[in-house]
């Protein structure tokens, strides 16, 4: 390859490794932002947990979306039914990070019984390949809707009265739970530790018969799990976009590495061409210069 060309494809390689340092500095962003709006809904749900928990101990209330009840115990997997909330977010590169989730779907859902709510095209698919039945499909350029967690969050509910499902489970993909599901219904199984790794702070609240509890105490905790359901799926699907971001990260950095590697090997071909070519023309002039006194 002509010096020309080298120099030509070292001007490529830069040009193309700005464009992927620029996606990786939006990414940057975007991980730092989703780092925070992840930390302020996991602490609230955290706090609807805490004050759920403590009420429901000083009242000694019975709530199927609070505790599993003991029919449901007693029920074989077989026989119990469960509302499914599965996201798969648009992955850049062709990497499959969804198939191990949905094997553990595979292997734990009740095909006759269970219901989808899907966001995302591979979802969808894989249900309709799988003959799941779906009841809402969003797309995933509705993830970025800000009501999207409220809407899921009141279709869960709704469908939870309806249907009086066992268990309502949320399927993404993400390292803090690396092949299986959260289980956000009843709340006494929501296992909060996987997703915020940090303990419940202690609330100043612990003599609740002190209080008067407006309208009332089921209401009260009605509108509280209200809250705690639109928080904690506020919080998994940023937590799913928020692992998706930092695999795309991981991917534009090997590009970077690639591209930084292609970069130096051509540079080397560039210095070894301009001593060939000096080394050329040194020999032309000498030769020059030979038949010059020659003559």
């Amino acid at each position: 390859m002509h010096l020309k060309k080298y120099e030509e494809k070292l001007q490529n390689l830069n040009n193309i490794l700005t464009k992927v340092n620029n996606s990786k500095n939006i990414l940057l962003i975007d991980i730092m932002k989703l780092t925070r709006k992840l930390k302020f809904d996991i602490s609230n749900a955290l706090l609807n947990i805490s004050l759920i928990t403590k009420i429901k101990n000083q009242y000694t209330i019975k709530n199927k979306l609070l505790n599993a009840d003991k029919k449901t115990a007693k029920k074989k997997q077989k026989n119990q039914t469960s509302l499914w909330i599965y996201v798969t977010e648009k992955q850049k590169y062709s990497t499959d990070s969804y198939s191990r989730y949905e094997k553990t779907i595979l292997n734990s859902v009740n095909k006759k019984h269970d219901d989808f709510i899907v966001v995302g095209e591979r979802a969808l698919q894989f249900c309709k390949q799988n003959d799941l039945n779906v009841i809402k499909h969003f797309l995933e350029s509705e993830e970025k809707n800000k009501s999207l967690p409220w809407i899921i969050s009141q279709l869960i509910k709704i469908l939870h009265v309806e249907n009086n499902y066992d268990h309502v489970n949320f399927v993404i993909n993400t390292n803090k739970n690396y092949n299986g599901y959260f289980t956000l219904l009843p709340i006494d199984q929501f296992d909060v530790n996987k997703l915020a790794h940090q303990e419940i702070e202690p609330n100043h609240l612990n003599n609740f018969a002190n209080y008067k509890i407006y309208p009332g105490i089921e209401e009260f905790i009605d509108n509280e799990i209200n809250i705690f359901l639109e928080n904690t799926v506020r919080s998994l699907m940023i937590e799913s976009s928020f692992y998706n971001a930092k695999n795309d990260l991981v991917t534009t950095n090997k590009i970077i590495n690639q591209i930084e590697d292609e970069i130096t090997i051509v540079k080397k071909k560039i210095i070894r061409s301009k001593r060939e070519k000096e080394i050329e023309e040194i020999v032309l002039l000498t030769r020059a210069n030979k038949n010059f006194f020659e003559d």
